[in-house]
């Protein structure tokens, strides 16, 4: 798992006022012992400009977000406004939705997909055709505009779902696990992208995810938890919270002492540290113990604000 370089944090653009707020959001699945609670009383803001992850577990409650945002589901309580309108009320076209997954007709071309979603938004033709040309440019897809859907990579057809909830330019884009599926190439291809759409446009992007790497590319993280946050705040800054390193012990054997901020995530002890100089790293050399030294992770900070390990951790759908 590589550690956070600042360098390639990307500088948050201008905000021009509010894509999401939530005040006392709470959700709760079903009845008596199937009872769930997947959102409880969550408060949260997001301003337009932003890149937010949503980062959590399966079960943690990112999906049921991203659902009632989108006014798929209604919530058991609370409030929530996008755009500065509740939800409830909301003009449907003024957000892009992209599920984990695609919303592509895959006996259609890329255009047609394109064509068929602004013919839905009300785009007059020459309109809507202005649009997907600077789309599918924008995209990278010009040259495969009329390919159908079915003959493309996992990769590109993730660009055109992309693509396709962004053609009538709406203020919020809602992506939920947009790379499931991808290999590592077309997953790195499409954060990306987003980071180029996340610097050309005012619009909000919310992003769920459980994979560290990918959340650490977004400008803000948003830790969630049993549908509470835990963590809020830069990736840089997360992780600053946790210290300079960490330190990392594999021997199954260990035995850390119970004073000095031991965790246990996944096979490893885990302990704040300030670099390979600290007492507690030049005292465990000296015992011969084999261990390592790193930049703390967004899955180290996950681990100290839930009491959890984000990477072992499993359940329903979130």
């Amino acid at each position: 798992m590589n550690a956070i370089d600042p360098r390639d944090h990307i500088e948050a653009p201008r905000t021009t006022g509010s894509a999401l707020s939530l005040r006392k959001l709470t959700q709760i699945h079903g009845r008596g012992k199937t009872k769930r609670v997947a959102l409880n009383e969550l408060d949260l803001d997001i301003n337009r400009g932003e890149w937010v992850a949503l980062l959590g577990p399966n079960g943690s409650g990112k999906s049921t977000l991203l659902n009632v945002a989108s006014g798929q589901l209604q919530p058991t309580s609370g409030t929530c406004a996008v755009l500065g309108e509740p939800v409830e009320t909301l003009d449907r076209g003024a957000i892009g939705v992209v599920f984990q997954v695609t919303a592509l007709d895959p006996r259609l071309t890329i255009e047609e997909n394109l064509l068929d979603l602004a013919r839905l938004q009300g785009l007059k033709r020459q309109d809507a055709m202005d649009r997907i040309s600077e789309a599918l440019k924008r995209s990278g897809l010009a040259e495969r505009a009329h390919d159908r859907v079915a003959a493309l990579s996992g990769g590109l057809a993730r660009r055109a779902d992309l693509a396709r909830a962004m053609i009538h330019e709406p203020g919020l884009l809602l992506l939920d696990e947009p790379t499931t599926g991808l290999d590592p190439l077309a997953r790195q291809s499409c954060l990306d992208h987003l980071a180029k759409v996340n610097c050309s446009d005012e619009r909000a992007i919310i992003m769920s995810t459980h994979l560290v790497e990918e959340a650490a590319r977004a400008q803000r993280v948003i830790m969630l938890d049993e549908g509470r946050c835990v963590a809020d705040g830069s990736p840089e800054s997360l992780c600053q919270q946790i210290g300079a390193r960490i330190l990392r012990i594999y021997e199954t054997d260990f035995e850390p002492p119970s004073d000095e901020g031991w965790s246990k995530q996944g096979d490893a002890w885990t302990c704040p540290v300030s670099g390979h100089g600290d007492p507690i790293v030049e005292d465990l050399l000296s015992q011969g113990i084999e261990l390592s030294v790193l930049r703390p992770t967004l899955a180290d900070v996950f681990a100290q604000k839930s009491g959890r390990d984000l990477s072992t951790m499993e359940g329903p759908a979130s």
